[in-house]
C-alpha cells in the first residue's frame, strides 16, 4: 500500500476520492463517495473529453460537484475531494 490508505472524514462530512486518467489508449475518470462511516454512497466512472491529465482531473471535479448537488447534500453535508 505504500503507506497510503483511506481515512474517514469527520461526522457530517462526505469524501469523494476521484481520479482522472489520460494515456495513449484511454481517457477517463472515476470516483467513490463515502460517508463518515466509510460506506460507499456513490460510484461513477466513464470517459471524459481531455487532452491531458490536468484537464481530466478538472473534469472529474466538475462531475463530483454535479453529483453532490444532485444528491441534495448542499447545505446538509460538507464535501472533501481527494485526487
Amino acid at each position: 500500500m505504500g503507506g497510503r490508505f483511506w481515512c474517514p472524514s469527520r461526522h457530517g462530512w462526505v469524501k469523494f476520492n476521484v481520479s482522472g486518467l489520460v494515456n495513449e489508449d484511454e481517457v477517463g475518470c472515476g470516483g467513490v463517495l463515502r460517508d463518515s462511516d466509510g460506506v460507499a454512497r456513490v460510484l461513477f466512472s466513464g470517459p471524459v473529453t481531455a487532452k491531458d491529465s490536468i484537464t481530466a482531473e478538472v473534469g472529474v471535479i466538475i462531475i463530483t460537484l454535479d453529483v453532490f448537488l444532485a444528491m441534495g447534500w448542499k447545505g446538509k453535508r460538507s464535501l472533501i475531494i481527494e485526487i
